[in-house]
């Protein structure tokens, strides 16, 4: 049994008992995750948009319904298959592997650079 699971350094660490790569989001590995993402997009959407009153209920149904797409994702940036990760890999230390994944590419930057980039962002700023 590994004592402390989730940090081993800030490139690698454990999901279940395998250790594994914190991987930099490659053009291809990109290519490969869009393929994979079926529902997840609409689901976010559908929580962000949803009444207040309705929030909850909202989320705890996008909840249910993204697992599999959270594991689905987990396995392509982690190249650990699914079936590991749903019998052994807890949901917590999937989004540890995916909140650190999004660290390491900068992926809030990112968005904000590449929103930028939109027509039409520069006029909102003014």
């Amino acid at each position: 049994m590994i004592p402390f699971k989730f940090k081993t350094n800030d490139y690698e660490m454990y999901l279940g008992d395998k250790r594994v790569s914190i991987n930099k989001l490659t053009p291809n590995r990109w290519r490969t995750l869009f393929d994979t993402i079926d529902t997840l997009p609409g689901l976010i959407l559908q929580v962000i948009t949803a009444p207040q009153e309705n929030f909850h209920a909202y989320l705890i149904s996008a909840c249910e319904l993204a697992i599999d797409e959270v594991v689905k994702v987990v396995a392509v940036l982690s190249d650990v298959d699914e079936d590991y990760l749903n019998e052994y890999v807890g949901l917590d230390e999937m989004v540890e592997y995916l909140s650190r994944t999004a660290k390491r590419n900068n992926l809030a930057d990112t968005v904000k650079n590449v929103t930028s980039l939109l027509p039409g962002a520069h006029a909102k700023k003014a």
